[in-house]
């Protein structure tokens, strides 16, 4: 009666571990097949007003990039006036982009007239990759000085165009975000 009852109970457990693992299976099987895809204009309108010698900054996290054969585009504006205001002296402004590492982008930067970037000219000066105190590895880009005159309100819009390639559809890629600084400094023309 003790050893029937113990292979009942060896039986029950086999029976359980096997389905266990039966289970198990079917639900990596299931999870390995999933694939999550979307398609993105990712316009991010950010607007500097410089009205006065200032130092302005923003960073953006890019976190919705995926590898594809479109390029993202993002769009932000530098201006002297607001709407309301005009800058009360001519000012020159430094813009720079800084960029994490984390992932193999390419960057362009277009200075446009309208929403069509197609016959402008990269307008990058330096694109250098450099290491800080903490060991972390940042891509700074550079354009040349420009300047705003107060007797001519203007906006200055950029566009700047984020290549990640296809071919980097892979694992590695994953849950991997890149973050974005742009920080715009002017100075007053003397």
């Amino acid at each position: 009666m003790i050893d029937n009852r113990k292979r009942r109970l060896y039986v029950k457990l086999i029976l359980l571990l096997i389905c266990l693992i039966i289970i198990i299976r079917i639900f990596t099987l299931v999870l390995s097949k999933y694939e999550s895809e979307s398609n993105s204009s990712a316009n991010v309108d950010i607007a500097f007003y410089l009205l006065k010698e200032d130092y302005k900054e923003m960073t953006l996290n890019l976190a919705s990039l995926f590898p594809q054969d479109d390029e993202y585009v993002f769009t932000f504006s530098i201006g002297n006036e607001d709407g309301i205001k005009v800058a009360e002296t001519d000012l020159e402004y430094d813009l720079t982009l800084r960029t994490t590492t984390n992932l193999p982008l390419t960057y362009e930067l277009y200075m446009t007239e309208d929403s069509n970037y197609t016959n402008a000219t990269n307008i990058i000066q330096e694109n250098t990759i450099e290491q800080d105190e903490n060991n972390t590895y940042f891509r700074t880009m550079t354009t040349n000085k420009e300047t705003l005159y107060y007797k001519e309100p203007k906006t200055n819009t950029y566009q700047l165009v984020v290549h990640f390639p296809a071919n980097y559809n892979t694992t590695n890629y994953q849950d991997i975000i890149e973050a974005l600084e742009i920080k715009v400094e002017a100075k007053q023309v003397i």
